[in-house]
């Protein structure tokens, strides 16, 4: 797509969004305003229609209050001690006969009630619905809930209480009138026998209410349960409104104005009257909506007109406009692609207004400025190159020359005190001393060439399914007996709720928890240290939670972060007492990082640490480039060679069988004779008939010689002939695929090991060797 046609569709819709924007927005809020009053219209229509059913109802309101002014003479003089029950009979004929009087047009009044304060019914009227007279009747009356009277027949003198509409369509088909009952009380007031004023009951008259209702035309009556009143008055239960009018149910449930609509009809709902036990009494009134869609469709119609004349125009300015863009940015591209891709120093000399004019000036000091920054960006990335270069080459060179020397003090040491017959104790302990320091020297150097790696970005993984409590186990044996040296217990506790494995690279997790099992053994005299495993219940921290906490010297908290750093312990008399290079945790905390994991510490001086390590369940690969990755599937044999552990130097060699590989042939290559003086004494006390070469060459033309050999153990770094080539030649062409090949590498990195791999090897162990593990390799292969 052309410039031109990107900046005219920009500009185009730049224009016409607002507009739609405006035009979405608003049009449909005008048209539901002007639905909405149209149909508040038809509410207030609704409300006027039944504004003289409020006015009657009031009407009702002063009839009673009269009512409770001049009661039945019975409930006055019953108060007297010397009343007469023949005074009363005539005083209420006379007021049957005053009551006819003023309520001859309140024909909805079907029932009057004088009741006392127990609600019991003194004397009750009730109108014939015949003669139209109000008489005595002996039938029991229509009686008020005891709720209802006792919550208003103590009410001040005057007050007129309502209660909910009773729909009573069991007794519809006897008397109409009551089928929905509307009732009204007020108090009475008079003298009791000792002539003070007090309340003496109450006056209750009953309401034909349905009778009032039907009386408005082109109304819908429906209870809340979906009835017609018409149908309720008949004996009819069914919800037939909810049938006639889909969707009615839920908005009844809503319980508020609403209105309904549905195949092109509207109907306002309104809950104008509550009953007893049936809820609202909903008052229909249909809308006639098809003046509003006339009005809606021509305003509809007007507002697209304009906005579709709004938008021509707006298309011919966003063209005009385009074509200017695209003739100045087809300028600015030419000129700054000669900028970005060959780094010229190009001048923006342009025409126009005096903002363009700068602009012009601006890019042509940056173009000035990139193609000088360009030039020494280049220079200073080969520097950057050529340091890195030598850097690796320095790692790996230093990583071969210190493994490989101490690979034959390690070695040889070991035998030296293994032949214990000729040696004196205090030689014995000597050689001890060698050997250990060694050990720590071979610490330190993987530590330091750890650290190195890690801050070149270049350190490597070998990833595979590890089983969780194997880890541990193992662990647990390594270490437990330095523990039990030192009279310190070292327990292991597993959750059940833990997966069984987990992916990650397993060397790197057993030495995170070997440094915190060999800080809680260096740092605790008295009591021991937990290994423990559970699930994380916290979502924002990784799941398997892998913690050593001991009872040691602890840690305070303005030193915790401190030892996480390089060379660093808590303090300098902590380092002098208890040695260490302080390399263990920074190491920890840079593998933890790499791993996608992370460590936390919680320490009080005095009161023991907690070291946590918080590993995910599966290993990160795009977090890490492919080259430094290795995946690994480990098998039964292979696992248990990866998790075999050291013996102690003190081990006579007499304890294990010497003569295990008695029979077999090995082929060692190496160039340094110190690692051959070493290991030759070692395999030949092992049974094998060793041969050794001196490099790559020498060992194809043994090999050319005679081929009948067990295994090879070659090394890696080699002059001229390096151990890769050295392998493919023997595996290429000399076909020699079935002979197994153990390779000795110094720099124990995962790109290493793979190329090894790649070019035919069958194992690689790092130097320096440790020999139990080598011969449970030779085991492994050999059967």
């Amino acid at each position: 797509m052309k410039l031109r046609t990107k900046i005219l569709i920009v500009l185009f819709l730049f224009g016409f969004a607002p507009l739609t924007a405006m035009v979405l927005t608003n049009l449909p809020f005008v048209l539901e305003r002007l639905e909405f009053f149209y149909h508040k219209a038809y509410l207030q229509n609704l409300r006027a229609d039944f504004r003289d059913l409020d006015e009657h109802l009031a009407s009702r309101n002063e009839m009673l209050r009269l009512l409770a002014k001049l009661p039945e003479p019975g409930l006055i003089l019953g108060q007297q001690q010397d009343g007469d029950n023949g005074k009363i009979d005539v005083a209420r004929v006379r007021y049957t006969e005053w009551i006819n009087r003023i309520l001859q047009d309140h024909q909805d009044i079907f029932q009057i009630l004088f009741l006392d304060l127990r609600g019991n019914p003194r004397y009750w009227l009730e109108l014939n619905h015949r003669t139209r007279q109000w008489e005595p009747t002996i039938k029991k009356p229509d009686m008020p809930s005891e709720t209802f009277f006792k919550s208003n027949v103590n009410q001040e003198f005057g007050r007129v209480a309502a209660s909910k509409i009773s729909l009573n369509p069991n007794v519809a088909h006897l008397d109409p009138r009551r089928f929905m009952t509307l009732r009204m009380i007020s108090p009475i007031l008079g003298p009791d026998s000792n002539d003070r004023v007090t309340t003496l009951g109450a006056v209750v008259i009953n309401i034909d209410v349905g009778g009032m209702a039907r009386a408005y035309r082109n109304t819908l009556w429906v209870t809340n349960d979906g009835n017609y009143l018409e149908q309720r008055l008949r004996g009819i239960d069914k919800a037939q409104a909810f049938e006639d009018f889909s969707g009615l149910q839920s908005l009844f449930e809503e319980g508020n104005l609403t209105l309904w609509e549905g195949r092109g009809r509207q109907v306002i709902w309104v809950p104008l009257f509550t009953t007893e036990g049936s809820g609202p009494l909903w008052v229909g009134r249909p809308v006639d909506p098809s003046p509003l869609d006339k009005f809606r469709n021509v305003l509809v119609a007007r507002v697209m007109t304009i906005v579709l004349v709004a938008l021509v125009i707006l298309l011919l300015v966003a063209r005009w406009i385009a074509l200017r863009g695209e003739q100045f940015g087809e300028r600015l591209r030419d000129g700054m692609e000669r900028v970005l891709r060959q780094d010229d120093a190009v001048r923006f000399d342009w025409r126009g207004s005096s903002e363009i004019k700068q602009l012009g000036q601006q890019l042509t000091e940056l173009a000035e400025t990139h193609a000088q920054q360009a030039r020494q960006q280049r220079q200073h990335a080969q520097q950057l190159e050529e340091s890195n270069r030598y850097k690796s080459q320095f790692l790996a060179n230093v990583s071969h020359e210190l493994r490989t020397p101490l690979n034959s003090i390690l070695l040889l040491s070991k035998m030296l005190n293994e032949t214990n017959q000729q040696l004196s104790k205090e030689q014995q302990k000597q050689l001890q001393v060698i050997h250990e320091a060694g050990q720590d020297l071979r610490t330190l150097i993987d530590n330091i060439l750890d650290l190195s790696r890690i801050e070149a970005g270049r350190a490597s993984f070998t990833v595979q399914q590890i089983s969780l409590r194997a880890l541990l186990d193992d662990l647990i044996d390594l270490v437990k007996p330095q523990f039990d040296a030192h009279g310190l217990f070292l327990k292991l506790e597993i959750d059940d709720q833990l997966p069984e494995t987990f992916l990650s690279d397993q060397e790197k997790v057993r030495q995170i928890l070997k440094n915190f099992l060999s800080n809680a053994l260096k740092f605790t005299q008295t009591g021991g240290a937990t290994l423990s495993a559970r699930l994380s219940q916290d979502p924002d921290q990784q799941p398997i939670c892998l913690t050593v906490e001991d009872s040691g010297i602890g840690i305070a908290s303005d030193k915790q972060e401190l030892i996480f750093e390089a060379f660093k312990q808590a303090d300098g008399s902590t380092n002098r007492q208890y040695g260490g290079s302080g390399l263990g945790l920074s190491i920890s905390r840079e593998l933890a990082r790499l791993l996608g994991a992370e460590i936390t510490l919680q320490s009080e001086e005095g009161q023991g640490s907690r070291f946590t390590l918080c590993l995910p369940t599966a290993f990160d690969y795009a977090a890490h480039p492919s080259s430094q990755v290795e995946h690994y599937e480990a098998n039964q044999e292979t696992d248990l060679v990866r998790r075999s552990k050291p013996t102690p130097i003190a081990e006579p060699i007499a304890d294990r069988a010497t003569a295990q590989f008695t029979g077999h042939r090995i082929l060692v290559v190496d160039d340094d004779l110190q690692s051959l003086l070493a290991l030759t004494p070692q395999l030949e006390a092992w049974g094998f008939e060793v041969v050794a070469a001196g490099d790559g060459q020498e060992a194809i033309e043994t090999l050319n010689e005679d081929q009948d050999f067990s295994l090879i153990l070659m090394d890696i770094m080699m002059p001229e002939l390096d151990g890769y080539d050295t392998i493919r030649h023997i595996r290429e062409k000399m076909g020699l695929t079935e002979l197994g090949i153990i390779v000795l590498s110094a720099k124990n990195a995962a790109q290493d090991r793979s190329k090894s791999l790649d070019a035919g090897a069958n194992e690689i162990l790092a130097k320096p060797v440790d020999t139990e593990h080598l011969k449970l390799v030779f085991s492994t292969y050999l059967g």
